[in-house]
């Protein structure tokens, strides 16, 4: 399909488009864009969170091809424009999170790495800074640097869907034995956060292996907006508008809440990085950025995950809600700041130099 151009939310100009089959068959749809600028700085491939879709960052991509960068993105499979995974299109739905190593490493040796010249740059969010860590030892050979925001590395307090219903709150809470399902106070939510994963872990892992994992996790539904006073992704109502009228214009492009087998895949790649190698052991530099008011990941989980990893750099922006990309000027400005002085590096600017560009 080709890509959505709204008034509000125009196609940078000079966009290639396509479909990339990925080993397994899966069609994935990707854009690519030459640089723009007076200076050429490399390549950055942008990854994108669950349930977006390229369109949605069109402004991000702009900044980064002022800045003297090409840039290459695509959608996951299952959302976006690449080929869903289920008879509802709008299940969120993935059995393994290697399925999505699988896209990221077919785009970057198929488009990233085979159409523009380095150095190479990944910038990820959430869900897609979760499959850039979980492959970071494959990935080192592909990419110089990476820049991380958001990352979902644990869930925070208050996961369960903020429409819970009375029936699917009641479900919930016979199945986990009374442990989930019950509404609760803030300050017992953030003390129990990690008690909420013991608990909804196991239980998606359960209903994944009794063939369950197709099902919408309790509460969920195919619904593909929620409104700007209830969303808990940004607090920047004009730019939360302006993504939201593309989904207006293709709903096609949208995806619903996840299934409960991509619960079960999404916590096998968060607690595999827990382990006590995991962060040692990553040896491609990233920069981790968290936000200081996110609802959607946990902030602590993120900086947890930095202390042990001596390739990473940490840096949290207080009071910004979870998309710091698509957030306020106040705390974009603050991303950019940090992007700039970590991409392209030291080591990158002398290559340059030295040819030239």
């Amino acid at each position: 399909m080709n890509l959505i151009d709204l008034p509000d939310n125009p196609v940078p100009e000079g966009a290639r488009t396509g479909y990339v089959e990925a080993p397994d068959g899966v069609r994935i749809r990707y854009a690519h864009w030459p640089a723009g600028g007076r200076q050429r700085m490399g390549t950055v491939t942008l990854l994108q969170g669950r349930a977006e879709y390229i369109e949605k960052y069109f402004e991000i991509i702009s900044d980064l091809r002022e800045r003297g960068f090409a840039v290459v993105t695509f959608d996951w499979r299952g959302q976006g424009g690449s080929q869903r995974l289920t008879t509802n299109p709008k299940r969120g739905h993935v059995s393994n999170f290697g399925r999505f190593r699988l896209d990221l490493r077919t785009v970057l040796k198929e488009i990233s790495l085979a159409t523009y010249p380095g150095p190479h740059f990944a910038l990820a969010h959430s869900t897609g800074a979760l499959v850039l860590l979980s492959d970071s030892e494959r990935l080192r050979t592909m990419l110089d640097r990476a820049v991380l925001t958001s990352p979902l590395l644990g869930l925070p307090s208050g996961t369960l869907p903020p429409n819970l219903g009375g029936f699917s709150r009641s479900a919930l809470k016979i199945l986990s034995l009374g442990s989930l399902g019950r509404p609760a106070h803030q300050a017992r939510a953030r003390k129990g956060a990690a008690f909420s994963e013991r608990v909804g872990f196991p239980l998606a892992r359960l209903c994944s292996a009794i063939g369950l994992g197709r099902l919408f996790l309790p509460g969920g539904n195919g619904e593909i907006r929620v409104p700007f006073e209830t969303n808990r992704q940004t607090s920047d109502k004009a730019r939360f508008d302006r993504f939201n009228k593309v989904l207006e214009a293709a709903p096609e492009l949208g995806v619903g809440a996840p299934t409960l087998g991509w619960l079960n895949a999404a916590a096998r790649a968060m607690l595999a990085l827990r382990k006590r190698d995991a962060g040692p052991n990553m040896k491609l530099p990233c920069l981790v950025l968290a936000a200081g008011n996110d609802r959607i990941v946990s902030t602590p989980a993120i900086e947890d995950f930095v202390s042990r990893a001596k390739a990473a750099a940490y840096l949290e922006i207080p009071g910004a809600e979870h998309e710091l990309m698509m957030e306020r000027d106040v705390f974009r400005d603050q991303f950019w700041a940090a992007f700039d002085a970590f991409v392209p590096g030291l080591e990158a600017e002398l290559e340059l130099e030295r040819a030239g560009l």
